[in-house]
Order: C-alpha cells, then structure tokens, then sequence
C-alpha cells in the first residue's frame, strides 16, 4: 500500500500534540467515563452529561479546510484533535476520539463510487451505473483495500503511531471508526435516488445490495479496529463510553415505517447484534425511530435534529427499553428537566469560550 506524504512539517504537528499532552486531565476522563456510564444505564448521576459546542480560535489550534485534510493525514489529525482541544480546555462531558475523516462515501468508494470534496462540508459519494450496479452485485463484498479504504487503513496506522509518544493522549483519544454510514445510506449512495422507486419495482435487487452492504461494513469495522489496535466493541468521540458502531440513518427519513421494517431493519439489526452500538438519524423520522427500540446490542439513539420530537414521549418510550437518547440538541421544557435525570446526554453551543465557561458553570450547577 502506497503510504501518505505528510505535506505539514512534523515539528509542526509535534508543537500541537505537546501542547495538548499538557492539558490533558486524566482524572477529570475517568470521572467522565463513570459519568457516561452512569447515565447510559439509567443510573442516578449528578448531572446530564452535556458537551459544550464552541469554535477554537485559529490562533490556539489550526484548521483546514476539508480538500486539505483529505490531501494530508498530518492536517487531517490536527483538525480532528481540534474538538479534543476544545474538551480539554474546558473539562465539560466530552470523551476524546479521532477518525479518518473522508466523508460519507467511503463504504460507497468500495463499489466504485467517485468521491468529490467541497471546502466546507464532508466529502461525498457519487452513485455508479447501472451496468457498474450489477456488477457489484454480482462480485459481492469488495475487496478491504479498495476505494478509500486504504487510504483510510494507512490514516488510522499514522494516527495510532503518532500519538503513541504521549503518554496521555494515546491513552484519552480513542481510534473512531471512519464514516461508515449505514445500512441504507449507503446503498442510496452507491445505487442513486432511483433506489426509492427500486422499492416497488425491484424489491429483490435492493435487498441484495444492502445485505452486500452490511457485510462490507462488517468486513470494514473489523480491519479498522485490527489497523487502530482497537476492541471491536470500541467507539471513541464523546459518547465514547458506549462502545460498538454507529449506524447513520438519514436517507431512511425518505422512507416509511413499513419499508424501513422490510428492507433495513434486517440488516441494521445484524449489524447492532454484533457489535452494539448506537443509531444516527437527522431529520424527521417519526416514522419508524420507535422500532429501533427491540434491536439486540442498541445502546442508544441520537435524534440528532431534536426540533422534530417531543422528547417527552421519545424519552418514555426509550426508558423502558433502556436504550439511552444522546447528543440532544434542543433545549428541553420545564417538564422534561423535571423527569429526566439521566438517561440521555446533550450538547449545548455557544459562541466562544468565555460563552462555554458560563453554561458549563451554569448547567452543571442545575
């Protein structure tokens, strides 16, 4: 496998790492761990777990722009330790984890999908042909170096050996799983939105490629944890404590109830019965958020656009299935701070790090 070069100086990058092994407060981690374990299983806690979301000025940490990241692994790792930074300075709720940060195409660019980049937002995938379709279907699951995912191999190699000098940072930041998308996002990439009418028309062909899908992600999952040093029951990032994957489920919100049931509840839930874990979704997905609730391994949900939902009722529903809400973004009402004492986690942004300081103070005191 042909490796990186690394366009930033390494003195560059070892100035930042020294920097943040020094701020780095490992007791303040293991309270946060047990504060997160706590609340994911129901448990009393002294306070909801909340990451405080504020940018770090460029003058205390650098940040690229995502064509840059994509063409540097050195750069790719400064961005990603930016949120690390950000925690470590403020000692809010965060867990610290970094991932190979190539967009949401990477499973797709397996298929051969084309991956295209923009300044400002995550790369993407760009669906294949029909005749290209056909053939992935037939070949099955693709080979674990092709696409991005060798590229995605040697970054996660270069993160691990270079935080393995520092004591403090290659034991706090864990080695995320890349994007891995979900079940059906994925096939709505490498497939095109022609996979909705598929649904009618083709409904065999679209049950091949996810389930073709799903065991590419777990081939994936498996050599990204062998390449980070990683458990397969790690996750990483903020809600580290959790474990397992995350499954994204974004383009489900186009679908309903009954097609999510068919055609993807299946494969999600062999996913999330072998490795545990957590599932995304932005949008409204009143539809079919409900029968995530009984899937073996699911730890968690993350309704990540709280706006669509009473949290009242989505709290209920989750509570007596113990599977915890994370990474709420809405402010809740005066009810729902009176009923729910743990159990789920939010974050909170703010402008600036004076702006931080003051909802940490504040919220952690409520």
């Amino acid at each position: 496998m042909k490796t990186h070069r690394h366009k930033l100086e390494k003195s560059i990058v070892q100035s930042y790492l020294e920097k943040l092994e020094l701020i780095i407060d490992m007791e303040h981690i293991e309270r946060t761990e047990e504060l997160q374990k706590r609340a994911f299983a129901f448990e009393p806690v002294e306070h909801i777990p909340t990451v405080i979301d504020y940018p770090v000025p460029e003058d205390e940490w650098p940040s690229y722009s995502f064509p840059e990241i994509f063409d540097d692994p050195a750069k790719m790792l400064l961005q990603e330790l930016r949120n690390v930074y950000a925690g470590a300075g403020l000692r809010d709720d965060r867990l610290y984890g970094i991932r190979a940060n190539y967009g949401t195409g990477i499973i797709a660019s397996m298929f051969g999908c084309e991956t295209r980049t923009f300044d400002n937002s995550l790369p993407i995938g760009l669906h294949i042909s029909k005749e290209k379709l056909n053939q992935a279907l037939e070949e099955g699951v693709p080979d674990m170096n092709s696409g991005m995912m060798g590229r995605v191999l040697d970054t996660v190699s270069y993160f691990r050996e270079t935080l393995m000098p520092y004591p403090k940072l290659s034991k706090a930041v864990k080695m995320e799983l890349f994007d891995i998308q979900g079940t059906f996002d994925n096939a709505s990439i490498i497939w095109g939105s022609d996979i909705y009418l598929a649904f009618f028309d083709r409904p065999a062909k679209v049950h091949s490629l996810i389930d073709i899908v799903s065991k590419t992600i777990s081939a994936a999952v498996k050599k990204v944890r062998q390449a980070g040093k990683s458990s397969l029951n790690e996750q990483g990032g903020d809600w580290n404590f959790l474990g397992g994957i995350c499954l994204r489920n974004d383009s489900c919100v186009n679908i309903s109830g009954e097609q999510y049931l068919e055609f993807v509840k299946p494969y999600d839930k062999k996913l999330i019965s072998e490795f545990g874990g957590w599932i995304h979704f932005c949008g409204d997905a009143n539809q079919w958020w409900q029968y995530l609730l009984d899937i073996p391994g699911l730890r968690a949900i993350n309704p990540y656009q709280g706006e669509f939902y009473d949290l009242y009722r989505m709290y209920e529903m989750c509570e007596s299935h113990r599977i915890a809400i994370v990474q709420w973004t809405t402010p809740p009402d005066a009810e729902c701070c009176e009923r729910i004492k743990t159990g789920y986690s939010r974050i909170v942004s703010v402008s600036d790090f004076e702006h931080a300081r003051r909802a940490k103070d504040s919220l952690y005191t409520n």
